[in-house]
């Protein structure tokens, strides 16, 4: 073998161990500088391509706290042009399991399974806070892609045994969220599971926070006259006795 094939090798070889050294207090100084400051690592060990770390997360309504985030570089995705990581979070109140990838021109998130107090909601929508949501909230999405302009993919979200201070009906019910992307505005459905409240409509969301929704909410059974005061805030009534809900964000 010749002198220059040997020492060309020897540099891969070289550059390949670098990297996969990597430690993770690099991947912390990155995440900190591309998230604005909107994401911190802390504790952190282990590699770039395998590790751990506690977190906090910076939401519209306030930080969030991670007690253990762990990554792990998923090398089979490089033969589709992805580079990807499987990714857990997990603290009181939630977890939370995904597949990031990176591809040329957009992210993907695969295999989305996160269950976490429906409180926790408030971090990043704050115009909620007042309500003080109780509850589960259920995210499952088998895939869903976004190229910073479209969202392509289909995420289902479900409320379990939701409940607001806004009303003494405890639960309210169980409600379902649907949401379908094929590159313009997500298309939503909303939908009553189970309970008392009765609420279905469909809207749109636009990223990053561009939502329109209508709806139509009502009483049912014995809580029905209990439920008034709520139903009174969602929207007017209408003849059949009904609310109309109508939401704008821009």
């Amino acid at each position: 073998m010749r002198a220059r094939t040997i020492a060309a090798l020897g540099i891969a070889a070289y550059v390949a161990f670098l990297v996969a050294t990597i430690p993770a207090s690099v991947v912390a100084a990155r995440l900190g500088a591309v998230a604005a400051g909107r994401v911190m690592l802390a504790e952190e060990s282990g590699t770039l391509w395998r590790g751990a770390a506690r977190a906090r997360v910076i939401g519209r309504g306030g930080p969030v706290f991670v007690d253990r985030l762990e990554w792990r570089f998923r090398p089979a995705r490089l033969a589709s042009g992805r580079l990807a990581f499987d990714i857990t979070a997990a603290a009181q109140g939630f977890d939370v399991r995904v597949q990031v990838a990176r591809g040329l021109t957009h992210w993907e998130f695969n295999d989305v399974a996160a269950h976490a107090e429906a409180a926790l909601a408030t971090a990043f929508a704050p115009w909620i806070a007042s309500w003080r949501p109780a509850g589960t909230l259920i995210v499952a999405a088998p895939g869903v892609s976004w190229d910073e302009r479209q969202t392509r993919g289909e995420v289902r979200v479900e409320w379990r045994n939701a409940a607001l201070s806004l009303s003494e009906v405890r639960p309210l019910g169980s409600f379902r969220l649907d949401a379908r992307g094929e590159g313009g505005p997500a298309q939503l459905s909303v939908s009553t599971l189970e309970g008392p409240l009765r609420i279905a409509g469909q809207g749109t969301f636009t990223p990053p926070s561009r939502l329109a929704f209508s709806a139509e909410a009502r009483g049912e059974g014995d809580e029905a006259k209990a439920l008034e005061p709520l139903l009174d805030l969602l929207g007017p009534r209408r003849p059949d006795g009904a609310r109309a809900v109508e939401l704008r964000l821009n």
